[in-house]
């Protein structure tokens, strides 16, 4: 039976499956990693460092993160459709941040954008939290505002999946990517996951 969460010490040199349903610690010479896989993602990626003298752990295996993405890379268009959508309700002062959903359905990537949208300057909610579909990244606005991750989307944002925040909307807008870990997360380049 597996646990929800389980530890690895990584003695030997080849790192074993995960036996843990959510996520897995790793403690490795060079660090404590935690590790998940769903459908459209496997990760390994470093959540603490060790200081002071005692900068490795000896008799464990040095451990390189990773994050895979297990389908295509997204098109950029849905980008695009996305700052489109941020664009229109900045303009309209219809909505000052935007969220949408980018899925996978039918073999192929979609854009959502949920109708019951509620926005304020500071943050954006929907009654449709989850789609019943494979969400692959969560995706909202800031409109004018510089793209970062909040304290409240630290808060919101603790699934295994991909996030992205959008800023300057409408003078030069820039995205930000980042893996989440169950609370955890990771910077990604826009590279990384879109073509």
């Amino acid at each position: 039976m597996k646990n929800l969460v389980t530890y690895h010490v990584h003695q030997s040199p080849v790192l074993p499956e995960s036996d843990a349903i959510y996520y897995q610690y790793v403690m490795a010479q060079n660090g404590v990693f935690v590790r998940a896989e769903n459908e459209f993602v496997d990760a390994c990626v470093k959540v603490a460092s060790f200081k002071g003298l005692a900068t490795i752990i000896r008799g464990l295996q040095p451990l390189a993160g990773w994050v895979r993405l297990k389908l295509p890379k997204i098109s950029l268009t849905l980008l695009d459709a996305a700052l489109a959508d941020a664009q229109a309700g900045a303009s309209m002062s219809r909505l000052d941040e935007t969220l949408s959903y980018v899925v996978w359905r039918n073999d192929r990537y979609q854009l959502i954008s949920p109708n019951d949208q509620q926005a304020s300057p500071t943050s954006v909610v929907s009654k449709i939290v989850e789609l019943g579909e494979t969400v692959v990244m969560d995706m909202h606005s800031h409109g004018a505002a510089s793209p970062y991750f909040s304290s409240t989307d630290n808060l919101d944002e603790t699934r295994l999946r991909f996030y992205a925040v959008l800023g300057n909307v409408n003078t030069n807008p820039r995205w930000l990517f980042r893996l989440g870990i169950y609370g955890y997360w990771v910077e990604i380049s826009q590279d990384a996951l879109f073509a």
